[in-house]
């Protein structure tokens, strides 16, 4: 696969979504900027990308369609940040943009499986080699759309994590791999606490803690059959 010639270290990246927590990146770092769709967002920061991800065809993005985005404008914008950008395909007006690689994608990870931007910019950092990713402005709110996405990004983050890379999510809005507290939090499915209070209880009590059940339970010795 080709590699794009970006003078900084491509293991270790900044993935930029456009939800809250965004502004909290740091505004000039070694590492890479990858940045998602509405990159305006990420330049009132300043932040410039490093790669800009739109897999949103472009004449069909819902902002192009309805007419309160300009085609033209948007071509000439990309255009402009002289960065690689990376859709669905390559187009003939961005001199810089290139196909994902969906092929090579399927062949290392397995299963294609995205719902969103987000989750194609996980696994071409996999397919960089990363070694470290921050997440800033990703929080896939378990509401409307992102329900839906949300499960995708996750995937990614799994496959990352199980391939070694050290992952950070910053923002206290960000759900990827929790809920909502009224949707259980961090809370661990059969220990009903989170894995901090779990620790905890382990360091106060020690390991191998016996639970008495709550409930009497009956002799069964008499309910025991033989069968020949």
């Amino acid at each position: 696969m080709p590699r794009f010639e970006i003078k900084k270290d491509p293991t270790k990246v900044f993935i930029l979504g456009t939800g809250g927590g965004c502004e909290y990146a740091p505004k000039e770092s070694e590492r890479l900027y990858y940045c998602l769709n509405d990159y305006i967002k990420v330049e009132k920061y300043g932040i410039k990308p490093d790669v800009l991800f739109i897999m949103d065809t472009l004449d069909e993005k819902p902002q192009i369609v309805s007419g309160s985005d300009n085609l033209g404008d948007i071509v000439a914008r990309i255009n402009s940040l002289r960065v690689p950008f990376i859709a669905p395909y390559k187009y003939e007006e961005i001199p810089l943009s290139q196909a994902f690689p969906l092929n090579e994608c399927a062949r290392q990870f397995g299963a294609p499986y995205f719902k969103n931007t987000i989750g194609y910019m996980i696994a071409y950092a996999l397919l960089q080699k990363v070694k470290e990713m921050d997440i800033y402005g990703v929080n896939q709110a378990s509401s409307g759309e992102y329900y839906y996405e949300k499960g995708s990004v996750e995937y990614w983050l799994g496959i990352a994590i199980g391939r070694g890379v050290k992952i950070k999510i910053w923002g206290e809005n960000s759900e990827l791999l929790t809920d909502k507290r009224r949707f259980g939090g961090n809370i661990l499915y059969g220990y009903n606490m989170t894995y901090e209070e779990l620790k905890a209880s382990t360091e106060k009590y020690g390991e191998g803690v016996i639970k008495k059940l709550s409930v009497k339970i009956p002799n069964t010795n008499r309910i025991v059959r033989s069968i020949n």
